[in-house]
């Protein structure tokens, strides 16, 4: 099952929880299995239309996600890391 890591700028809607095992196909999915758990965390990640909010890097597997990357493909052993883009 892949675990998404979440930094501490985003946890606010989870509680302090700080990594999660979640199912999901893709980057996104697993992001959106989290807001099905904890609302209102999906929207401190993407805008409205779907991309990626400038101050947030997705990464794969300790991997910087590029700005469209948020529908990449996962494995189940994968790690998804939700990174503040200004550190």
């Amino acid at each position: 099952m892949p675990r998404v890591e979440v930094h501490q700028d985003f946890r606010g809607p989870t509680d302090g929880v700080s990594a999660l095992d979640i199912d999901g196909d893709t980057v996104r999915e697993c992001i959106q299995a989290v807001e099905a758990r904890y609302p209102g965390f999906s929207e401190l990640i993407f805008e409205p239309d779907g991309e990626i909010r400038r101050g947030v890097q997705l990464a794969l597997n300790d991997s910087a996600l590029p700005r469209n990357g948020a529908d990449s493909p996962i494995a189940d052993t994968d790690v998804i890391q939700i990174l503040d883009a200004d550190d």
